[in-house]
């Protein structure tokens, strides 16, 4: 999530970190007098919170020679990243009403439709066992009955019960060396080459998890990094970024009883697109660079390399790219996180391809009286940063010399910033000059 989705990961939002920070205003003695400018252009750089590994940092170190354990440390103050022992499978939640409770997400409505190609399907009822079964494209009509049943419509005939499954051939549940068809959702992020569907009723709404390997099949399917920048010497970037998705995964394998599931397949939790990413280019030639870049952190299906601090595996954040440092996680939202410490970072801001190296908003005269509850604004000028360089206090003053000013966590001010340009939001919190004209 203006972005390009492997970049955005807010998985700070997804962890519920985010406070909001008051402003206040306040009088000072009186400035020269000045025009009000008709708007103010803000500059700035970086993409995304600020927190953890910086992606495009991670892919300019690869390309420096740096390993990927060693982007690690670099990014995770203590971070290690041993072969361990891992969970073997992972439910993903590709369709269903949001567990996390956040406004914006999730789906609704009784029905919605599963469709199957490639190869051959099977629909079963836990307890009863198949019952349908055929080959070639198939589409069924996925409905929460009156009752509360999930209904599967398919071939004309009604299936139903508390719990449905689709499998396919192909996959580790069925027919494994068959043909290897795939399964797509109405309305879902992915399509799903790995794995099984299995359908509950959730609020009325059907509630779809893919049941994947979480070292491997659930890893391919992860669209959080190009996978083209392991043929331009990011390959160690990109393992890199298969241990902290791993990490994050493990980090949520308690579950969520109201999903029955582990984890959700966007910016919630982490961007999950299944077998689109795993075959993204021609040929699936990018995704294969991506999976080898998983495989070669995986020992087995229950073993492979984690990112661990203190022995254990944890929720860590990524971004796409910083203003030449990280930000200490207190910082950008409330809690303090003592693997999140701001780090040097001019990385990200030599890597090849990065458009967010510097960027510029626009705040109109009327948007930014409204920010700030001026009548007229002169100039707006930072006055205070974090430790990071990220944006702390912003302090408007009027022609009269009247100021008032804006502060707050980085993340916060990113996204009050944000809403007051005529983008509607702000890349980063990383703004580097306000100019007026």
């Amino acid at each position: 999530m203006q972005r390009r989705r492997w970049y955005h990961r807010t998985v700070s939002v997804l962890t519920a970190l985010l406070v909001a920070a008051a402003g206040g205003v306040a009088a000072s003695a009186p400035a020269s007098a000045a025009d009000a400018p008709d708007k103010f252009t803000v500059s700035g750089s970086g993409y995304g919170h600020g927190v953890g590994m910086s992606q495009y940092g991670a892919y300019e170190l690869s390309r420096q020679g740096y390993g990927g354990i060693k982007i690690l440390k670099h990014y995770y103050k203590g971070a290690k990243a041993p072969y361990t022992k891992t969970p073997k499978r992972i439910r993903v939640q590709v369709h269903g009403p949001d567990p996390y409770n956040f406004s914006g997400y999730g789906d609704s409505g009784r029905t919605t439709w599963v469709r199957v190609s490639g190869g051959d399907w099977r629909v079963k009822k836990p307890g009863k066992g198949t019952v349908a079964q055929g080959s070639g494209k198939v589409t069924m009509k996925v409905r929460i009955g009156n009752r509360g049943a999930v209904r599967v419509k398919v071939g004309g005939k009604v299936y139903k019960g508390d719990m449905m499954r689709v499998q396919w051939s192909g996959t580790n549940y069925w027919r494994s060396h068959g043909k290897k068809a795939v399964a797509t959702i109405d309305g879902a992020h992915g399509s799903y080459r790995h794995g099984r569907l299995t359908i509950v009723n959730r609020k009325m709404t059907p509630n779809i998890t893919n049941d994947v390997l979480l070292n491997t099949e659930y890893l391919y399917g992860i669209a959080e990094m190009p996978s083209s920048w392991g043929l331009n010497g990011g390959g160690t970037a990109l393992r890199a970024q298969a241990m902290t998705a791993r990490s994050y995964a493990i980090s949520k394998h308690d579950g969520k009883s109201t999903c029955r599931c582990h984890i959700v397949d966007d910016v919630r939790d982490q961007h999950y697109t299944g077998w689109n990413k795993e075959n993204e280019g021609s040929g699936g030639r990018y995704g294969a660079v991506w999976t080898k870049a998983v495989d070669k952190t995986t020992k087995g299906k229950t073993r492979a390399r984690v990112l661990q601090v203190g022995g254990r595996p944890v929720a860590a954040h990524y971004f796409s790219s910083s203003g030449g440092r990280t930000g200490n996680s207190e910082d950008v939202w409330s809690s303090r996180l003592s693997y999140e410490r701001s780090v040097n970072d001019p990385y990200s801001l030599r890597a090849p391809g990065n458009s967010y190296a510097s960027w510029t908003r626009t705040i109109t005269q009327k948007q930014a009286r409204s920010l700030f509850g001026l009548n007229k604004v002169a100039s707006i000028k930072v006055t205070r940063k974090w430790s990071s360089g990220q944006v702390r206090t912003l302090t408007a003053t009027q022609p009269n010399g009247r100021t008032a000013t804006l502060s707050g966590k980085a993340d916060q001010m990113r996204s009050w910033v944000g809403r007051a340009t005529t983008h509607g939001s702000m890349p980063a919190s990383w703004i580097t000059k306000i100019r007026g004209s």
